[in-house]
């Protein structure tokens, strides 16, 4: 299936996105990498990289790859981790030795009470005026649930903002959210990018990019995919 990510394919979804200062602030390859992890394609990760740096000055090279393996990490919660471990060790096996971190990113003496109050915050944001909603749809499922999302979701996966942006963050959880069929989470995770500073036509962009390698992936659908509802 990598015969998917070609060249001319990559191109053209990185063109999707709306022309950027320098490339890399043009966070195609995020959604592109995990909507192709999410499809199950991990293979495509290492290419979707090597393109992606072709236009990136050498030294900035470290923080593509941890912008595509946090998005990955992050893109767990959502499409899970077997899909995500094997994307993580598909580009970890063709990087050199000087682009693998060996110590976690994230802080690990954090305080679970501290974790709890970073996600609370991010949890706001995204969803805005109707976090109390959502925070009680989880506790009322299932209140492990409710916790788990706040706190180690949301505090210690997503709100982790060192690598990427809380905009990128939703990047990556729209990709993966339109490539798991999930209607409900991708309308979530539409507006939640509006709320974290992503302009209309950034989102669109993502959505599609999402959309289209979802579709060459020919990951099967249910549902219609969400539009941006603002």
């Amino acid at each position: 299936m990598t015969t998917i990510a070609t060249p001319a394919f990559l191109s053209r979804i990185q063109a999707l996105y709306p022309t950027q200062p320098s490339a890399l602030r043009n966070p195609w390859f995020i959604a592109a990498a995990v909507a192709f992890s999410a499809s199950n394609i991990p293979e495509a990760v290492p290419l979707v990289y090597k393109h992606a740096v072709q236009d990136i000055d050498v030294e900035d090279r470290l923080l593509v790859v941890r912008k595509i393996k946090d998005a990955l990490f992050k893109s767990g919660m959502l499409s899970g981790y077997p899909k995500a471990i094997n994307a993580l060790v598909a580009l970890h096996n063709e990087l050199p030795e000087e682009l693998r971190d060996k110590k976690p990113l994230r802080d690990l003496s954090t305080s679970t009470e501290a974790l709890t109050q970073a996600g609370q915050e991010y949890f706001e944001s995204t969803y805005g005026d109707t976090s109390a909603s959502v925070q009680g749809l989880l506790d009322g499922a299932f209140p492990d649930l409710g916790y788990f999302s706040r706190t180690m979701a949301y505090g210690y996966v997503y709100s982790f903002s060192d690598v990427l942006s809380h905009v990128d963050t939703s990047f990556a959880m729209i990709s993966a959210l339109i490539a798991s069929d999930t209607p409900l989470q991708i309308g979530w995770h539409l507006r939640g990018a509006i709320r974290n500073g992503a302009s209309e036509a950034e989102v669109r962009a993502v959505r599609q990019i999402a959309i289209e390698v979802s579709s060459a992936a020919d990951v099967p659908r249910k549902h219609a995919i969400p539009d941006l509802e603002l």
